[in-house]
């Protein structure tokens, strides 16, 4: 089993720094989120985290994290880098299909593609997509995307995006692996049909129950159990419960990043967030 360190919700000018010390000590990789704004007056649920409120505040940086992986690449050289993730039905997949490779040949494929299709309708609706067909969308996206990233003439007639023959250059110079987020059966559904899931922050009694139903769900996909990734964090990091998910099947743990007592962005200073990291490494990455 991997350990990643999330820095989502942090002031992108430590990223350099959190990035490279990530790497230093060991662990495989980083990940960041992603999110366009935030409301002043948020009234709409959100489903990752305890109380169904965002964790962060209308001040958190939210880096585009397709350009913030392409620097962070030049900075460093065996790190890798997760989105956890990126809404994709919120953007059309032309744009992000040349972002994602941008950045993926930028790092000599070093990126993993985390996809999620979102929960907050008016975020949708400020960019004039439909939230209600996004489930929809995103698979198509996807399949167009992996299209564009041939390098090749191709073309697509589907519900959504329909072209004809055309040729995005260049294309993906390695494999891309495509990682889905979500905890609903149709989210979990999609995950088995590409490379890996990704879950948020859970309590061990989540982790009993998602980890054998995504593996049930792969067994029906007709693909391998071996090539899946299953990535997740826990409220409660305890020797026990990482051996658990070890033995459940989980192949990578990410840590949160640095929230406080209330699940919160975290207000540690850079200094905090390093020692942090080295407490945790001293344990778990020598």
């Amino acid at each position: 089993m991997n350990y990643w360190q999330c820095v989502a919700m942090l002031d992108m000018k430590e990223l350099p720094t959190l990035a490279r010390h990530a790497e230093s000590l060991g662990f495989e990789g980083i990940s960041l989120g992603e999110h366009l704004i935030t409301f002043s007056e948020q009234y709409e649920n959100y489903e990752y985290s305890k109380n169904n409120l965002i964790r962060w505040y209308p001040e958190t940086h939210w880096p585009e994290p397709w350009v913030q992986i392409a620097a962070l690449s030049q900075v460093t050289t065996r790190l890798r880098f997760l989105t956890s993730v990126y809404v994709l039905p919120m953007h059309d997949p032309f744009n992000i299909a040349k972002l994602v490779s941008t950045a993926a040949n930028i790092s000599e494929g070093r990126v993993i593609l985390g996809v999620g299709i979102g929960w907050q309708k008016s975020e949708f609706e400020l960019v004039g997509q439909d939230f209600h067909t996004r489930g929809r969308r995103c698979d198509e996206a996807l399949d167009v995307m992996a299209k564009l990233w041939t390098g090749e003439p191709v073309s697509h007639d589907g519900e959504f995006f329909p072209f004809p023959s055309l040729q995005m250059s260049p294309g993906l110079f390695q494999p891309l692996p495509i990682y889905i987020g979500g905890f609903s059966e149709p989210a979990l559904k999609r995950a088995a049909r590409n490379d890996g899931w990704i879950g948020g922050q859970h309590e061990m009694s989540e982790v009993e129950f998602f980890v054998p139903a995504l593996r049930q769900h792969r067994k029906e996909s007709g693909k391998s159990l071996e090539s899946f990734e299953i990535a997740l964090g826990l409220y409660d990091m305890t020797e026990p419960n990482i051996e658990r998910c070890k033995e459940l099947g989980v192949t990578m743990l990410y840590r949160e990043a640095f929230c406080d007592a209330n699940g919160m962005a975290s207000s540690m200073t850079l200094s905090e967030k390093l020692h942090d990291m080295d407490r945790f490494a001293n344990q778990y990455l020598v």
